[in-house]
C-alpha cells in the first residue's frame, strides 16, 4: 500500500503538484508540463513554490528504468557538488522509492538547427572552460561530452550537463566502462582507450569528447583554424592528444576561433572585477558600438545584467557613463515586461544612489532609460529621488537635472507636472549659475508651448508668466535672449488683453537693448504677440456703447423693481434717478450723434432760495449746473421715480422743492466722448458748465435739506475735467460731504 502511496505521489507532483507544493520531501519545486527527453531523465518546466524562481526539472522514473538507477543516482551525486559558471546550475534535488527528481536553473536541450555562429563559439568555449575544470581541478572525468549533455539558458548560454557517466580520473573500474554501452549512440563517440582494459582515464579523455561535440556543431565545414584543433582532439593516442586546456589557449590566440569581438567582450565581462581601471575605462568606451553587433538575446538576457550589477555595485569606476549608454543601447528594442523585470528595478535603485558621479551619469541617460519603464513606477519610485537635483550643491547636478526633466515631463502626469515640476523649474530661473537659468528657460518653453506635454493654461498664466516677466531684466543677456524666445513661443497661448496689457509693456524697452541677439529676438517676440492681439482685435465689437446702455438699462429695471417693492427707501429711490438720467442722456446722445451742447453756468442770486428749517447750513455747498432732458420719456421717467414717497428702516422724506429750486443730484456720464466745458470758480467752490437740462417739478415732496449758494460770480480759470465716479451724484467742488444727503447714505 505504501508503494501505490508513493508512486501517486510521484505521479502527481509530475503534473503540478499537491496543494500548493510538490508532494515530494525536501523538494521545494512544482513539477510542470513534459517539454523534452534526454537519456535517462524526461525534462519538466517548473517553478519553485514560492514562484521565485523558473526552473527545469529531471525526472528520473525508476520502475520504467531499473538498469539506469545507478546512473542517475551519480548524475545527482555530482550535480550536489560542482559548482561553475559553464556547469549547469543545481538549484534542488530528492530521490524517493519511485523517482529522482534534479532541479536545476531554467534550460532546454541543445538545438543545433536554430544557431548562431557568435554563441556557438562562445558555447564551445564555456564547454572547453568547463572541462578544463572539471579534469584538472576536480580530478574528474566527465566521459561523456555530446550534443545530448549540453543545454542552453534562456539567454543562449551554454550549460555541460550529462553528469551520469563522471568519474574520478585513473578509475580503473570507472562508471563510464561499466554503464557506457547502456547510453545510446555511446560506442560511436566512445574514446579508443576506454576500449582497452587496464587504461586509466585522464583529461584526454574529455578531449575526445569536445571533438566529437565540434563535430556535431560543424557537419560539413569548420571555421578557420578550427579544423586544426578538431584533429588534434581527435588523436588516437592518448598522450599526444589535446586537452580542453589546450584547445582554449590555442583558439584564443590572435586570429583564432575564439579571438572575436563577441567572445572578447564575454571574458572580459566575468573578469573585469580583477580588470585595472585604465583597462575597464577603454573596453566600456568602446562597448555600446560593439554591442549592436552582439546577438541580441544574449546582449539583453546576460550582458545588460551584468553591466547594470557592475554599475550598481561601483565596479564602473568613473565610467558610469559610457556603461549606461551601453545599457541604453542593449535595451533600447525589449518589450516593456522585460524592460520592467529586468531594467526598471536596477533604475529604481540606481536614481536613489547619492554617488553625484552616478547620478549625473544617470540624468544625461535619463530619456534612455525610461523610455520601457510604466508611467506609474516613473511618478512614484523615481521622480522623488530626481525632484532632489533641483536644490543639489553642485551646480553640474542642477544642471543636468533641469535637462532632464524633459524626458522626465511626459512621463510623471499633468498633475504631477503643474503641480510639482513646473514650480522647480520655475524656482531654477533665478539659479545663481546664469547658464541653469538660461537651460531653465529653454525647458519651460518647450514644455509651454503650443503642443507641449500638460502645462495647463491656470500654471501658464500664473506660474510661467511671472518667471518669465522677471528673466526679462535679467543681468545676464542669453537669459533675456530666452526669456523673449519663450515668450514668443507662448504667446499664442496667453490672453490677447493680458499680452496688450502686461507683456508687450515689458518686452517693448529690450527693443534697444545693448545686445543685438536680445534686440532681435525681441523684435520676433513682438511681432507674434502682435499678431495675436490683431487677430483678437478683428474679432471684437465696433463699440461697447450699446452694451454699456443695455447694462444701465437693465440696473434701472432693477432698481425700479426694488422701489416698487418698498425695499431700500428713499436710497433706493435716489438711485433710481441717478441711473434714469444717465439713460436719457445716452439716449440723447446716440439720437443726435452729436454731444450735448455747451451752455453758460446759472447762478442764482444769495437769498434766493430759502434754507429750510431743522438743517444747519453746510460751507460750500456745491451745485449741479442744470440739465435739460431733451427726451419727454426720459423726463417723465424721472418724475415718476420721484414723485412717491419712499421709505425704509423707518426714514421717510417729504421733499417740498420750491417753484425755482434747481435740481441738487445730477448725474456722472461714464461716456468716453462726453467733453467738460470751462469750469467757474468762485469762493473756493467749483461750478462745471455742463449742457443745462432741467427736471419736472417733482409733486407734492417735502424736501430733505436745500443749502443755499452763495452768488456766484465768474472768473477766468483753467479747464477742469469732472472727476468720472460712475452713476452716483457728482460732487463739484465740494468736500466728501458737499451734499447734505450724503450723511444719511
Amino acid at each position: 500500500m505504501s508503494g501505490l502511496s508513493s508512486y501517486l505521489i510521484s505521479t502527481l507532483s509530475r503534473v503540478g503538484g499537491l496543494g500548493g507544493s510538490s508532494g515530494i520531501p525536501d523538494f521545494p519545486f512544482a513539477v510542470g508540463e513534459k517539454v523534452a527527453t534526454v537519456w535517462p531523465w524526461s525534462i519538466h518546466l517548473g517553478t519553485s513554490t514560492d514562484g521565485k524562481h523558473d526552473v527545469t526539472i529531471f525526472v528520473f522514473d525508476k520502475p520504467r528504468g531499473a538498469q539506469y538507477v545507478a546512473a542517475a543516482q551519480n548524475a545527482l551525486r555530482r550535480m550536489r557538488t560542482l559548482r561553475h559558471p559553464g556547469v549547469l546550475r543545481y538549484m534542488g534535488g530528492a530521490e524517493t522509492s519511485d523517482a529522482i527528481y534534479i532541479a536545476t536553473e531554467r534550460v532546454v536541450p541543445l538545438d543545433l538547427n536554430d544557431r548562431n555562429e557568435e554563441l556557438v563559439r562562445w558555447g564551445l568555449f564555456r564547454v572547453a572552460e568547463a572541462l578544463r575544470f572539471v579534469n584538472e581541478d576536480c580530478k574528474l572525468v566527465h566521459a561523456n561530452v555530446c550534443k545530448e549533455a549540453v543545454f542552453v539558458t534562456s539567454a543562449g548560454e551554454w550549460r555541460l550537463g550529462g553528469l551520469e557517466l563522471m568519474d574520478a580520473v585513473g578509475a580503473e573500474r570507472g562508471v563510464y566502462r561499466e554503464m557506457g554501452t547502456m547510453v545510446p549512440g555511446y560506442a560511436g563517440r566512445m574514446a579508443p582507450e576506454i576500449k582497452v582494459q587496464g587504461v586509466q582515464g585522464t583529461a584526454a579523455l574529455d578531449g575526445w569528447g569536445l571533438a566529437s561535440l565540434i563535430g556535431e556543431c560543424y557537419t560539413t565545414e569548420m571555421p578557420v583554424g578550427l579544423g586544426a584543433l578538431h584533429a588534434q582532439l581527435r588523436n588516437t593516442d592518448p598522450q599526444r592528444r589535446m586537452t580542453a586546456r589546450g584547445f582554449i589557449e590555442a583558439a584564443q590566440r590572435s586570429g583564432g576561433v575564439l579571438d572575436t569581438a563577441f567572445v572578447r567582450a564575454c571574458r572580459f565581462l566575468e573578469s573585469v572585477t580583477v580588470k585595472d581601471t585604465h583597462e575597464r575605462a577603454e573596453f566600456f568606451a568602446g562597448l555600446g558600438a560593439a554591442a549592436a553587433e552582439f546577438p541580441r538575446v544574449f546582449a539583453q538576457r546576460k550582458m545588460l545584467p551584468e553591466l547594470l550589477t557592475l554599475v550598481e555595485f561601483g565596479g564602473a569606476d568613473n565610467g558610469h557613463s559610457a556603461v549606461l549608454a551601453s545599457v541604453v543601447q542593449i535595451a533600447s528594442d525589449m518589450d516593456e515586461t522585460e524592460y520592467s523585470a529586468v531594467v526598471a528595478p536596477a533604475v529604481v535603485r540606481l536614481f536613489a544612489s547619492t554617488d553625484r558621479a552616478l547620478r549625473f551619469a544617470l540624468l544625461e541617460h535619463a530619456s534612455g532609460l525610461l523610455h520601457g519603464m510604466r508611467d506609474d513606477v516613473v511618478t512614484s519610485s523615481v521622480y522623488p529621488a530626481f525632484a532632489t537635483g533641483f536644490g543639489d550643491a553642485a551646480p553640474a547636478i542642477r544642471e543636468a537635472t533641469v535637462k532632464a526633466a524633459l524626458s522626465m515631463a511626459p512621463r510623471v502626469g499633468a498633475k504631477t507636472l503643474n503641480s510639482d515640476l513646473i514650480k522647480h523649474l520655475v524656482r531654477s530661473v533665478a539659479d545663481a549659475e546664469p547658464g541653469i537659468r538660461t537651460n531653465s528657460l529653454i525647458c519651460i518653453g518647450k514644455l509651454c508651448a503650443k503642443g507641449g506635454p500638460g502645462v495647463n493654461d491656470t500654471s501658464l498664466r500664473y506660474i510661467v508668466c511671472p518667471a518669465l516677466l522677471h528673466a526679462l531684466r535679467d543681468v545676464f543677456p542669453p537669459v533675456r535672449a530666452a526669456a523673449l524666445a519663450v515668450s514668443g513661443a507662448c504667446a499664442m497661448r496667453w490672453d490677447a488683453v493680458d499680452v496688450a496689457r502686461r507683456v508687450v509693456p515689458a518686452i517693448s524697452p529690450l527693443l534697444v537693448d545693448g545686445e543685438r541677439p536680445v534686440r532681435v529676438a525681441a523684435a520676433k517676440a513682438i511681432n507674434v504677440m502682435v499678431a495675436h492681439i490683431e487677430g483678437h482685435a478683428r474679432e471684437m465689437p465696433e463699440t461697447v456703447a450699446k452694451k454699456t446702455a443695455d447694462k444701465v438699462g437693465a440696473q434701472a429695471e432693477a432698481v425700479a423693481d426694488l422701489a416698487a417693492n418698498g425695499w431700500g427707501g428713499w436710497a433706493v429711490s435716489s438711485l433710481s434717478s441717478t441711473i434714469s438720467g444717465a439713460i436719457s442722456l445716452a439716449s440723447s446722445v446716440s439720437q443726435s450723434g452729436a454731444r450735448p451742447e455747451s451752455a453758460g453756468v446759472q447762478s442764482e442770486p444769495s437769498g434766493s432760495r430759502s434754507e429750510p428749517s431743522g438743517l444747519s447750513e453746510s460751507p460750500q455747498v456745491s451745485h449741479r449746473p442744470a440739465t435739460t432732458v431733451n427726451s419727454p420719456t426720459a423726463a417723465s421717467a424721472i418724475v415718476q421715480s420721484t414723485a412717491a414717497p419712499q421709505s425704509a428702516g423707518g426714514w421717510e422724506f417729504n421733499d417740498d422743492w420750491g417753484e425755482d429750486a434747481a435740481d441738487a443730484w445730477g448725474i456722472d456720464n461714464d461716456d468716453d466722448s462726453w467733453d467738460a466745458q470751462p469750469s467757474n470758480t468762485t469762493g473756493g467752490m467749483t461750478v462745471v458748465a455742463n449742457t443745462p437740462v432741467k427736471l419736472a417739478k417733482p409733486a407734492a415732496i417735502t424736501p430733505v435739506a436745500k443749502s443755499v449758494p452763495k452768488s456766484v460770480t465768474k472768473k477766468d480759470t483753467k479747464p477742469v475735467q469732472p472727476r468720472r465716479k460712475g452713476l452716483g451724484a457728482m460732487k463739484l467742488g465740494g468736500g466728501a460731504k458737499s451734499n447734505p444727503v450724503d450723511q444719511f447714505l
